[in-house]
């Protein structure tokens, strides 16, 4: 003989999702009032041309180079000489290199920009 009178312990799982409910109300509403802009006083800039305005060396896929806005292609025994005239004041290089473009054509760059003493930038794309 089997006793039927088992006593079953269970929760009441609607009071549990009420308060679920309740505090994700509660969280998107502070969420909302929340102010998160600050009042920030920038510095003043140097007015060091190099750092506003620096050469920009374009290399497309075929390792073709190109300075600035000039629509003149240069190959890689033409842009140390073409840089040396280029530069100027400028104390920075911005690289701009198509992601087909031989890795060599880039340290190229950087190698004439380190004897000329000269900050490199690399510009990538932002990640997604």
């Amino acid at each position: 003989m089997k006793s039927s009178n088992k006593i079953k312990i269970e929760g009441g799982m609607s009071s549990m999702t009420d308060l679920v409910f309740l505090l994700l109300i509660f969280f998107i509403i502070i969420s909302t009032l929340v102010n998160t802009s600050h009042e920030i006083q920038l510095p003043e800039g140097s007015g060091d041309p190099s750092l506003t305005s620096p050469v920009k060396i374009y290399v497309n896929a075929d390792n073709q180079f190109f300075i600035n806005s000039n629509p003149n292609a240069f190959n890689l025994n033409q842009i140390e000489g073409e840089l040396t005239n280029v530069i100027g004041e400028n104390k920075a290089i911005e690289l701009l290199a198509d992601k087909e473009t031989n890795r060599a054509s880039a340290y190229e760059i950087i190698r004439i920009a380190k004897q000329k003493a000269l900050k490199v930038v690399i510009k990538t794309r932002g990640s997604k």
